[in-house]
């Protein structure tokens, strides 16, 4: 395990991608995301991507320049093709074009297809509510399947996440939660693989349909599955999300057969101000989290948290000190970095 500054791992990435013609303003803005979930803690959504999205761009999977289209379009829905564009980059379009409608109508929705992983969604729905938007996304996978339905014991969903950021005063983010409908992201798994690591217990099963701890399981033949989180209820929520990311956008649910990873995307934008006065408000959401955190606490919690709390307290910590990066993941990217002639 080493320690690398956020600043070297911007420029790494940045660079690995603009030697895959990939225009400079985009390869920036996917660096500045990936080095953000690591910032944050999420090392599943971070560098350990750069080898997966180099693959995909030698197999022709991802377009570096893509030309994104907008296929429709009302005062308040817009549906936009990628392209098979890096998802950061599409996603980056739909949700400036879902916060412009918002502004303009108090409301709006946006689809996304043609668009490969799409990365963390935390920072979208943040990029909504820091304009004092309410921000929600629902993405979906539908050839990339790794989650077994409840009472399953194979892959027939994806990891299909869900996000809600909420605005805070003065351009601030309240709130922010990101999370899998599976009890964790497949890149936790990677991450965990990748060190050498064992899971905990209760996240996925082996190619039998057992529970195992062992994450060489999962990426075996056959393969393992990750579990829906909370039983029933996230087998319930990856269902609804099949639904809303992928048949809406034009992407299709959960299938049979291989492909390029291809997420479907619904983005939802709503003004609050639209239905009570901004200092009201806040003044509300405040009130809601400190009568939250006035509960007593549990055996052996210190404290309550609201979502996206312990985020911005890892940044802090990861900015100052370096973000840990295991040896195996960072022997890859500088395979992926002597390839294209960046000093890593």
């Amino acid at each position: 395990m080493r320690m690398v500054a956020a600043e070297t791992l911007e420029r790494i990435t940045r660079d690995i991608f603009a030697g895959w013609k990939t225009p400079r303003e985009d390869a920036t803005w996917i660096a500045t995301l990936l080095v953000r979930a690591n910032l944050r803690g999420h090392d599943s959504h971070g560098v350990i991507r750069i080898p997966h999205y180099v693959r995909a761009i030698k197999a022709g999977e991802v377009n570096p320049n893509p030309s994104i289209t907008i296929e429709s379009e009302t005062p308040t829905i817009a549906q936009i093709d990628g392209d098979k564009g890096f998802g950061q980059v599409v996603a980056r379009r739909g949700i400036t074009l879902a916060i412009d409608k918002a502004r303009a109508q108090g409301l709006s929705a946006v689809t996304l297809k043609q668009t490969n992983h799409v990365g963390r969604l935390a920072d979208y729905a943040e990029m909504a509510a820091a304009q004092g938007l309410l921000g929600m996304l629902w993405v979906n996978a539908p050839t990339a399947l790794n989650v077994a339905p409840w009472g399953g014991a194979a892959r027939r969903l994806g990891t299909n996440p869900h996000a809600v950021a909420i605005p805070g005063p003065n351009g601030s983010v309240a709130m922010s939660h990101d999370f899998a409908t599976s009890v964790v992201a497949e890149g936790k798994l990677k991450v965990k693989f990748n060190r050498g690591e064992k899971v905990a217990p209760g996240i996925m099963l082996d190619g039998r349909g057992q529970p195992s701890t062992d994450p060489r399981e999962y990426y075996t033949d056959p393969p393992g599955s990750l579990i829906t989180a909370g039983q029933h209820k996230g087998y319930g929520l990856a269902l609804a999300v099949e639904i809303l990311g992928g048949i809406l956008s034009g992407t299709g649910a959960a299938r049979e057969g291989k492909g390029p990873v291809a997420n479907g995307v619904l983005m939802l934008c709503i003004d609050p101000g639209r239905f009570l006065p901004a200092a009201d408000f806040h003044a509300q959401v405040g009130a809601l989290f400190g009568f939250v955190r006035s509960a007593p606490l549990a055996a052996g919690a210190e404290e309550i948290l609201i979502p996206g709390e312990p985020e911005a307290r890892t940044s802090r910590e990861r900015r100052d000190g370096g973000v840990p990066i295991d040896d195996e993941t960072w022997r890859q990217i500088k395979e992926c970095a002597v390839e294209v002639g960046v000093d890593a």
